[in-house]
């Protein structure tokens, strides 16, 4: 009974996308939520030559691969999707591709939770495709390096 209460306990305490599948660095101390996917799960995967030549491709990820994406970082298939967000490690405008190597569980909450993510990603849209004061490998070790420093010095106010 009392490990039953430990276990239940345990559960009940982790937060969504859970600090152990991230680096220590990569958590949000705000929330307690990864702020980048875990690279052995989610490695990001992209095809270059595809960056900037979106035109209005739809988010295609299944509902199979939804289920595999949330088992593999240990969350419940029936995760509130009001939470976060299935979302790109890298963007579809960089030629993210909709696979489970380039999507995870993104959450909301936060002050690096996806809001501040999609920020990003816009900002670095239009420096690579609109002035064209960035190339895509430039803006693809934003997201390798953990887009939370870009996040702070070029976005925070």
């Amino acid at each position: 009974m009392r490990l039953h209460f430990c276990l239940l306990l345990l559960l009940l305490s982790t937060p969504l996308v859970s600090a152990q599948h991230c680096r220590k660095v990569d958590i949000d101390k705000s929330s307690g939520y990864c702020t980048v996917p875990d690279p052995k799960i989610t490695p990001g995967e992209m095809d270059a030559s595809l960056a900037c030549s979106m035109t209005g491709h739809l988010r295609q990820v299944s509902d199979a691969t939804k289920s595999l994406i949330l088992a593999a970082y240990g969350l419940p298939e029936n995760t509130d999707p009001s939470s976060g967000e299935f979302d790109y490690f890298f963007p579809e405008w960089m030629g993210g591709t909709d696979g489970p190597k380039n999507i995870w569980f993104e959450p909301h909450a936060g002050r690096f939770g996806s809001y501040a993510k999609d920020k990003v990603e816009k900002d670095l849209y239009r420096r690579v495709c609109v002035d064209h004061t960035m190339t895509v490998q430039e803006a693809k070790q934003v997201f390798l390096n953990g887009w939370t420093k870009y996040y702070q010095k070029h976005l925070e106010q």
